[in-house]
């Protein structure tokens, strides 16, 4: 089963359409959403290209992991700058230093493959780091590692499919190779959430 029949990463955000202020990531005023923008850049090559429905969950899947991977990052900073529980703090810091070298390697790949990524937030990513930070105390360790297990779950998902339902070989295999860190990442997740709601 492809990995975009199941519920994308900008479900989780619906309904969150906040405004958003002072986001590191976010796109210039005025400008299109990073993710619809990347995600219509690939509609067209492929549809000029003529391929098939995998091809197309290739590239999405490419655009999903960049915007995901782009929300973890901002969201493992504020947990190290907010975080009381030294577990949640510690974890922020895992996040962003895995996802930072996750992002590397799928802009490399997606250049290789001529297709575009998302370079910032989109909308819906925006307004969930909004809704994060903006939260006071305790809250916002407990919605900012919440989101982090939601979208790691989602991540851990698509990685699993696509290692072996991608249709490009080097997807496959991209898949394939960071699966275990991906995984990993989403056990510990779930650990910090456990430790954040035990706090007094």
């Amino acid at each position: 089963m492809l990995p975009f029949a199941l519920a994308p990463l900008r479900r989780l955000f619906l309904g969150l359409a906040l405004p958003v202020l002072g986001v590191s990531c976010s796109s210039p005023s005025g400008s299109d959403d990073a993710v619809n923008s990347a995600t219509a850049q690939n509609e067209q090559k492929i549809d000029a290209a003529d391929t098939t429905e995998k091809q197309e969950a290739d590239a999405e899947f490419l655009v999903r992991a960049t915007s995901s991977s782009l929300l973890e990052v901002e969201l493992g900073k504020l947990l190290q700058a907010r975080a009381t529980v030294p577990a949640a703090r510690a974890y922020g810091a895992a996040v962003v230093q895995q996802r930072l070298e996750l992002l590397t390697a799928l802009r490399a790949l997606a250049a290789t493959k001529k297709l575009a990524v998302p370079p910032a937030l989109g909308g819906d990513e925006q307004a969930a780091y909004h809704e994060a930070s903006t939260q006071p105390g305790a809250e916002f360790e407990k919605r900012a590692v919440a989101l982090l297990v939601k979208a790691q779950g989602q991540d851990e998902d698509a990685f699993d499919d696509m290692k072996d339902d991608a249709y490009d070989g080097d997807i496959r295999g991209f898949a394939a190779k960071y699966h275990p860190a991906v995984e990993e990442l989403l056990d510990r997740a779930k650990d910090v959430a456990d430790a954040v709601d035990k706090r007094p």
